[in-house]
């Protein structure tokens, strides 16, 4: 600032800033999602600043305001707002378009009225800066205050150390976004006091950058790094700096960032912690472009891509794009997860409001690097040498670019309140080397009127995000029940939950359907479907609604409906296995073996040989194969072979190979075995044991309880028949007991030698204390 004492005129102007970047602070308040009241907050601050600037600035702002509308950017900004506004009429879910919609225009009126508030702060880089680096000082002391409460008990486990944001990455990125900014405070702070804690917060931010393994945030920081670095070096060239102060300052920057990265390999080569995270060197080694290293990104990419080529103009709409993923990906969709977002957010947008969006949105990044230049070329002009302050308007804008390419920080309130303090900054900058052509009545009436249409617009939205927020606080209940099966909700308490306005979950679950189960359960089926219908309509390619009425037609009886619905569900999800399960059903109810087998070969090529895609199609075999087809035998030999200890696939095993009347035979013999065994009558048992083992030869617990039970009778040839055929289980148990007792009736028949071999073999097999001890006592005494 200048010399002069701050006014107290002044005091909103800065304030005003700050609490804008307070944003990412906030807490969830009981939403399901950290989001939404950090959406209100955003919305609330625009509403104050707005208000202030109309009632109580007086004309100080009215030139601003004039400047501003004098560049391309905040036109561009406004055709980019009314094109998405626009994506309302042709959107598959025009609720989620007005619901998104106060999104993207608060980020507007945030960096509107924070380059208007900054266009008046003398020497703003050094103010932004100061409000940057005190947060960023707040996100460590959060951060590391998580961890030293998380590490004693959990370790590593960063996935729960959160610090301010609602998750690590959006953690990393916000801290990422901020190190220029202290780098920039370190370097030109010329008080110890002052650098050493700015030496410390740049050493903790890079520190946990590094340790929560967040591959775009440690991509940034190195380029931040390797710029700086560079920047130096030209500052020197160009005798901005002597060589004395440039050495310090890349002391200053090196030692930093490998203090942070020794610190990190020290805590990372913890091998006793469970949560252990992998050293930084091996996250750098990680980082690459690929399919592999992508986590589905690249995946996601190109689904976004084709739709885009499919609808150049009009694309999903805005806020609709996490329903026409489901069409694009639906072969590697499991369950409900779907790609709500397109982890770019410049593809996203794209494929949200087609080429004439896209490109709008990608301008705004453009003008603003054209900004940077045009400010730097002037004072580079005029100072003929650059400074770290020219340099430093550049590097938040490679982090934010990274993190926009690789994840979505356009949805992160936290991101978008620092994106709109530093854009303003930029704007505020640019527009001060504006000359005015306007007099200052047009100039009056141009911050007038602006602001008069801004509440129009600020406050429907900011209820629009009270709606949304009440939705989320409601959603948890009915999320969580969905997710375990649980339905709790009495008729009056579900009424109470909307489901026009949002009319989907965060999660882009149908909220009309969700509802439709509990109205089937409590027994108004009329009720039910048309809300599974309707649900239908609101996400039409998830198909949660179509799967919700094939059950309820199966139960119903109603075949031929529940086939239709059925159907329609897996084609829309092939992968979803409550998909995949209904429409086995009424596959099997139809007898369409072909149908059946082609089905399994589907499911089985999209999400691999999984158990429950295994038992699905086992248990539809044993529906419509008859007793010992071949067929139906070799594939039950082929699940079980995969999954030899499931019991839910051997129970089809054996009913595919010998029926479910001998396998119910074989374990009534098997119940009234055990009472006789209970009982001490030995014989008995053993004789039912081997009858149930006659029914069941693939269940070798009935010929393991026979031999037990021929061994307490000392019929020790018989008994050591039925334990080598023990011998021959999947089950490590049965296994392990069998040998043990092998080898203790070869004991007890006088035959020394098979009985250690058997001994040798159960220790080798399963190295217990006691078999040892066993081993010794039998084999190793004279």
């Amino acid at each position: 600032m200048s010399n002069k004492i701050l006014q107290s005129s002044d005091v909103p102007k800065y304030g005003l800033i700050i609490l804008y970047i307070i944003t990412g602070s906030l807490s969830n308040f009981g939403a399901i999602d950290i989001l939404a009241p950090q959406w209100i907050y955003l919305g609330c601050i625009n509403l104050i600043t707005c208000i202030y600037l109309l009632f109580f600035a007086k004309s100080q702002f009215h030139e601003s305001f004039t400047k501003i509308f004098s560049t391309l950017y905040i036109y561009v900004y406004i055709f980019y707002i009314i094109w998405n506004a626009g994506s309302y009429f042709y959107a598959v879910n025009s609720v989620e378009t007005l619901i998104n919609l106060p999104r993207i225009t608060n980020t507007f009126f945030a960096i509107f009225f924070c380059t208007i508030l900054l266009s008046k702060i003398p020497k703003s880089i050094f103010f932004v800066t100061s409000v940057f680096v005190l947060f960023l000082t707040a996100e460590m002391v959060s951060y590391y205050y998580d961890l030293s409460k998380i590490y004693p008990v959990e370790g590593l486990r960063v996935i729960r150390i959160k610090g301010f944001a609602g998750n690590k990455n959006i953690t990393a990125a916000s801290i990422a976004f901020k190190i220029p900014f202290a780098i920039f405070f370190l370097l030109q702070s010329k008080r110890i006091i002052f650098k050493g804690i700015m030496y410390i917060v740049i050493l903790s931010g890079i520190l946990a950058i590094s340790l929560i393994e967040a591959r775009a945030a440690i991509l940034s920081s190195t380029i931040v790094f390797v710029l700086v670095i560079v920047s130096l070096f030209i500052i020197y060239f160009n005798k901005g700096d002597r060589l004395k102060t440039l050495s310090y300052k890349l002391f200053t920057i090196v030692s930093v960032y490998l203090f942070a990265f020794l610190i990190n390999i020290l805590a990372t080569s913890n091998a006793n912690n469970k949560f252990k995270k992998v050293s930084i060197t091996d996250t750098y080694g990680k980082i690459s472009f690929t399919e592999e290293s992508s986590n589905g990104r690249f995946g996601y990419w190109l689904d976004a891509w084709d739709y885009i080529k499919e609808n150049p103009i009009f694309s999903s709409g805005l806020g609709n794009w996490k329903i026409e993923s489901i069409e694009k990906g639906k072969e590697h969709i499991s369950g409900y997860t779907v790609p709500y977002h397109a982890h770019n957010d410049f593809i996203h947008v794209f494929a949200e409001t087609g080429l004439l969006g896209g490109f709008a949105y990608l301008f705004l990044f453009t003008l603003i690097i054209f900004y940077i230049f045009k400010i730097i070329y002037k004072k580079v002009s005029q100072k003929k040498k650059i400074t770290l302050k020219n340099i430093v308007l550049f590097l938040p804008l490679v982090v934010y670019g990274i993190d926009a390419l690789l994840n979505f920080p356009v949805a992160r309130p936290l991101m978008q309140s620092s994106l709109a303090i530093y854009i303003g900054l930029i704007l505020s900058n640019y527009i001060k080397n504006i000359s005015l052509s306007k007099s200052t009545t047009q100039g009056k009436m141009t911050s007038i009127v602006t602001l008069a249409i801004s509440l129009l617009f600020i406050i429907p939205g900011l209820a629009i995000h009270i709606i949304s927020f009440k939705s989320l606080t409601q959603q948890g209940r009915l999320l969580y029940e969905f997710n375990n099966a649980q339905y709790t909700y009495k008729r009056e308490e579900l009424d109470k939950i909307s489901h026009n306005f949002p009319n989907l979950t965060e999660t882009a679950m149908p909220i009309k359907a969700m509802k439709a189960r509990y109205y089937y359960l409590s027994g108004d089926k009329e009720e039910a479907h048309k809300m599974a219908s309707l649900g239908s309509k609101d996400n039409p390619k998830i198909h949660f609604g179509d799967n919700l009425k094939a059950q309820f037609f199966l139960q119903e009886n109603k075949i031929d409906s529940s086939y239709f619905y059925a159907k329609r569900a897996f084609n829309g999800l092939p992968n979803n296995m409550p998909h995949y399960d209904i429409y086995m059903r009424t596959l099997a109810y139809k007898r369409d073996a072909v149908e059946i087998n082609n089905t399994f070969e589907r499911v089985r090529k999209i999400g691999g040989n999984k158990k429950n895609v295994w038992t699905i199609y086992l248990r539809t075999l044993a529906l419509t194969r008859s007793l010992g087809d071949p067929f139906s035998m070799s594939k039950a030999q082929e699940a079980f072979n995969m999954y030899p200890t499931d019991d839910n696939i051997f129970q089809l095993y054996r009913i595919l190979t010998y029926g479910q009347e001998r396998i119910t035979k074989a374990d009534n013999f098997a119940k009234d075995a055990k009472v006789s065994f209970d009982n001490g009558e030995f014989s008995k048992a053993a004789n039912l044991y081997i009858s149930a083992f006659d029914q069941d030869p693939l269940r070798y617990s009935h010929s393991l309880n026979a031999g037990l039970a021929l061994f307490n009778i000392k019929d020790f040839e018989k008994a050591l028949k039925y334990f080598k055929l023990s011998n021959s289980s999947k089950n490590p148990v049965v296994v392990e007991k069998a040998l043990r007792f092998k080898g203790l009736t070869h004991l007890s028949l006088g035959d020394k030698s098979s009985g250690c071999a058997s001994y040798a073999q159960l220790y080798a097999k399963f190295p217990k204390r006691m078999y040892r001890q066993e081993f010794d006592k039998y084999c190793l005494v004279k």
